[in-house]
């Protein structure tokens, strides 16, 4: 509610008339956009005292987005009231009632752009799910419903909007009102300097309290800190140290174990529902056993459908149980991390209990890294500190109620997105010190369990984090296993390198200054920490001298970064990419000269800056640890002087003093206006080798796709793993019935004139076949777009939907709608070539639309090409032929799916190197086509018929 209704008589909400207000428009800009259907739902609480809609004639054409969003037709607007009509109906229903709406904004904006002035208040059901639903996972008004089961009849039209927004008001209203009444005293502070919507609706529910609860349990920021460091404490192995090994059930080794699980009438089988006993399963567990026996390093190719992850997680947990040790396992991706944790080592646990009688439970903890838990001290004193504004006020209020129940801390659990760079700055990334041994801390939480446990889960980035600092993040463990090994080579150059951003440099420095900013609040917490006057004297100075160091930064980043972006635009303009790479050639242009100098002034700056932080921080000693609130001014202060100091090294290292065996570029963004210094090494395999592999008693690796012509030696050449021990597995999977493997043979090459129609024509074609769901997946963005505008005109009038990355949302959005629907075409790029999870849906067709070669441009791979003798047959053509086959997989998944795989590149059969990618599909039934006969087979096909 905004601030002028602060001024009125507060009443509950239920006491109140509202209106809840739903708008369809041509567009979203008010100024130049127009409404086409109002939908008014006039309530008060439970009671409903009356409706209002119409459509109304915008005198314009109406987009066909629009059109297909929500079903208005422009026949329909033609005919319909014009707003001058409208208006006057509207402003008698709402009268001077607060209304409440789904982004109440966009919806008033347009009312005053519209002559209509609601002077009542506002709700906004968005702040208020994302305030007491922390954990989302989206806040779209559709997902909403669907989550309390409102009867949403006609979604995207106004008044069934408007009466979902009624119930939903009605829903969190009820979960407000259970909020301790100390937590919504801390949602009235938070709103008393913003326009966040919550603060004036705490302060009337405050009002409206009984009297028996008026009186808050909680302490002065709505945390019961007690009660939340209970919550914290350990169930078992306090102190962090792990139990022994027991009794191992008489003696059986890893193969008896293994013998038991895997069998035909194993334990597995009585488990889980529908397994089936799979040689290559078992084959690759007693592999895997022999290696951790032995103590020898292991690849393993596994295809899909062999159950690699039980068929490592069975002899690792097992050896832990029995020998006392401690197992790690690493994972490219979230999906698979939680899948590991939440699902597949539950079965292990629940195994190991019958095939280990006598052992101890299974113990299992995930680790993350720093930046993935809330620090508690930091979230505290920015609850106490300052002036937030509207969207600090949202993220610190949903942080507060997710504090209510949370024993993790991890941002995972929460739904952050436009929020995720806030977080950040209240995680403990940078904590210097911690973990805290006093209070609550989520990371020391995560670092004891993690001490205790027999599986250690954790990604590549955490893993190479531990490599970086030289150790001691990750506790002792005589197993590692790295699933997802494919991936170990780029997150080991991305986390070896370094990236400065334009608003990483400005957010930054910008945190320092001010009355509220790092220095300040550092200084004065310096000042009341109690030390006498001789010892802080030198304190006020060296603020001042950081200050004056940040304000010099700021001043050589704002004319060094906007010249670098328009030297980059300029650059690659003719290329049409984002990213120029920084080669002796480039450094020797004219343009540089100009920059070399701006970057050496920045680079002079923020080395000065960095002195005066570290010369500040020495008085780090002098904060009392115990105190909440002083200690937070601390660790905010070191997270900054660290960032500044990673800052300055990257800038210096890529425009002044570059290294031997590295490659710089620079990135480009918002059409010149944006742009990052970025820099990673060309070979990471000797620095994994010495810091890795020869550390490590042993090393799983394993992954669906590792082997290239059947050989690991490319893997293991860009790792740095030596003489390991190796297996291929091939898929159970039949894959002759399964899969139907197409290329029309008179589609234009990519590129070639005809190319995008011819494209877009197959996958309408494939569409229309199979009647159900599939995937395209896509090189460029631009190139899935062309697509996606051609589909939609063609298929969504014959009720076939088409949803595109990037257009329609991220990818676990899009595979989301690819699950949920039956009849639907979904476009992807990027990441949906692999990993992406589709929550058990099964496709009928996958689509390549090219042979997915790397982008010669791209500054890494470019680098590492001159590094052949020829870098398109010895390195592009491989990774290209890798990240088919991750495409491939996505298709079949299981022994009942059946599938179309349809090539949309005509490479593969016309040019020499097609063979590699020929090779690398499995032996299902091949058979080509010419474009105008893909319907007819792929209809056959998905009807079970032999082509």
């Amino acid at each position: 509610m905004p601030r002028t209704t602060r001024k009125r008589a507060l009443r509950a909400p239920r006491e109140q008339v509202v209106v809840a207000l739903d708008l369809e428009t041509t567009g979203v800009d008010p100024s130049s956009d127009r409404i086409i259907e109002v939908g008014l739902v006039r309530f008060k609480g439970d009671e409903e005292m009356g409706r209002f809609s119409t459509l109304v004639n915008p005198r314009m054409k109406i987009s066909g987005f629009i059109n297909r969003l929500t079903g208005i037709k422009q026949s329909d607007l033609n005919t319909a009231p014009d707003w001058e009509r409208v208006a006057p109906l509207v402003r008698q229903f709402i009268s001077d009632d607060p209304i409440v709406a789904h982004n109440v904004r966009f919806d008033a904006g347009f009312l005053r752009s519209h002559g209509v002035y609601p002077g009542g208040g506002q709700y906004d059901t968005v702040e208020m799910a994302r305030a007491v639903l922390p954990e989302g996972p989206e806040y779209a008004l559709g997902r909403l419903a669907a989550r309390f089961s409102f009867d949403h009849y006609e979604p995207h039209r106004a008044l069934s909007d408007a009466l979902v927004t009624r119930d939903l008001f009605l829903e969190l209203l009820g979960r407000f009102e259970r909020l301790d009444a100390g937590v919504l005293e801390a949602f009235r502070r938070l709103g008393m300097s913003n326009d966040w919507s919550i603060g004036p609706l705490a302060s009337q529910l405050i009002e409206a309290l009984p009297p028996e609860r008026r009186k808050p349990t909680t302490g002065p920021i709505g945390i019961d800190t007690a009660e939340l460091t209970r919550r914290l404490r350990p169930q078992r192995a306090e102190n962090g140290v792990k139990a022994s090994g027991g009794d191992d059930g008489d003696g059986r080794d890893l193969k008896q174990v293994i013998d038991d699980a895997f069998s035909d009438e194993g334990h597995l089988s009585r488990l889980l529902s529908g397994y089936e006993s799979r040689p290559e399963q078992s084959e690759m567990a007693v592999a895997v056993a022999g290696a951790i026996e032995a103590g020898r390093h292991l690849v393993v190719e596994a295809g899909t459908g062999v159950g690699k992850s039980l068929a490592y997680l069975i002899p690792a947990a097992a050896y832990a149980i029995a020998n006392g040790k401690t197992v790690v396992v690493s994972t490219n991706t979230i999906n698979l991390q939680e899948q590991l944790v939440t699902k597949d080592l539950d079965t292990v646990g629940s195994l190991l209990r019958e095939t280990l009688p006598g052992a101890r439970p299974l113990s299992v903890a995930q680790l993350k890294g720093r930046a993935n838990y809330l620090c508690y001290r930091r979230w505290s004193h920015a609850m106490t500190a300052g002036t937030p504004g509207d969207q600090e006020a949202g993220l610190m209020g949903k942080l507060l109620v997710w504090l209510q129940q949370t024993c993790d801390g991890d941002r995972s659990e929460l739904s952050l997105g436009r929020d995720t760079a806030l977080f950040n700055r209240m995680s403990a990334q940078g904590a210097i010190g911690c973990p805290s041994p006093e209070g609550p801390c989520f990371l020391r939480r995560a670092r004891n369990r993690a001490m205790s446990a027999d599986v250690i889960v954790i990604n590549h980035a955490m893993l190479m984090s531990d490599i970086v600092m030289g150790g001691g993040l990750l506790p002792p463990h005589d197993v590692l296993v790295i699933d997802e090994a494919h991936h170990l080579q780029d997150a080991a150059t991305r986390h070896l390198g370094f990236a400065v951003s334009q608003q990483q440099v400005a957010a930054d420095l910008a945190a320092l200054g001010g009355e509220t900013g790092a220095v300040a609040d550092y200084l004065r917490a310096l000042q009341n920490s109690g030390l006498p006057a001789p010892a802080l004297d030198p304190a006020p100075e060296q603020a001042a001298a950081a200050l004056r160091a940040a304000s010099e930064a700021s001043e050589a980043a704002d004319a060094l970064f906007p010249a670098l972006a328009s030297f980059a635009f300029e650059a690659t303009r003719q290329t049409g990419g984002n990213e120029i790479r920084l080669t002796a050639a480039v450094r020797g242009l004219p343009a540089w000269e100009d920059l070399s100098v701006a970057g050496e002034n920045f680079v002079l700056s923020l080395g000065r800056l960095a002195n005066a932080l570290t010369s500040l921080l020495a008085r780090q000693e002098r904060i009392e640890a115990s105190n909440n609130d002083a200690h937070a001014t601390l660790l905010n202060l070191s997270a900054l002087a660290e960032s500044i100091s990673e800052m300055f090294d990257g800038v210096k290292q890529a425009l002044q003093t570059p290294q031997e065996g590295f490659v710089y570029w620079l990135s480009v963004f918002a059409g010149g206006r944006a742009v990052e210094v970025r820099g990673a090494p060309l070979d990471v395999g000797p620095l994994l080798k010495e810091k890795l592999f020869d550390n490590e008693r042993c090393v799983i690796l394993t992954g669906a796709t590792l082997s290239y012509e059947s050989s690991f030696d490319r893997l293991l050449t860009a790792i740095g793993l030596e003489d390991p021990e190796k297996l291929i597995l091939g898929s159970p999977f039949d894959y002759k019935e399964a899969a139907l493997i197409s290329v029309p043979e008179d589609i234009a090459e990519p590129g070639g004139q005809g190319y995008a129609q011819d494209v877009a024509a197959a996958i309408a074609s494939i569409a229309r076949g199979v009647r159900g769901r599939t995937l395209a997946l896509f090189t460029s963005n631009s190139a899935l777009e062309s697509a996606r505008r051609s589909l939609v005109d063609a298929l969504e009038p014959e009720g076939i939907k088409v949803i595109g990355q990037g257009h329609d949302g991220p990818p676990h959005r899009v595979m989301r709608a690819l699950s949920e629907e039956t009849d639907i075409v979904a476009l992807g790029v990027s990441s949906l070539w692999e990993g992406a999870d589709m929550a058990g849906a099964r496709l009928d067709a996958l689509v390549m639309a090219r042979l997915p070669f790397p982008v010669p441009s791209e500054p890494v791979f470019s680098a590492r090409s001159e590094q052949y003798e020829d870098g398109f047959t010895e390195l592009a053509v491989p990774e290209a032929v890798l990240r088919f086959r991750q495409g491939f997989g996505r298709l079949i998944r299981s022994k009942t799916d059946r599938g179309v795989f349809v090539i949309l590149d005509r490479r593969i059969i016309s040019k020499g190197y097609g063979r590699s990618f020929q090779r690398a599909l499995p032996k299902a039934t091949v058979r080509r086509t010419a474009l105008s006969g893909l319907e007819e087979i792929v209809r056959a096909w998905k009807g079970g018929e032999q082509v």
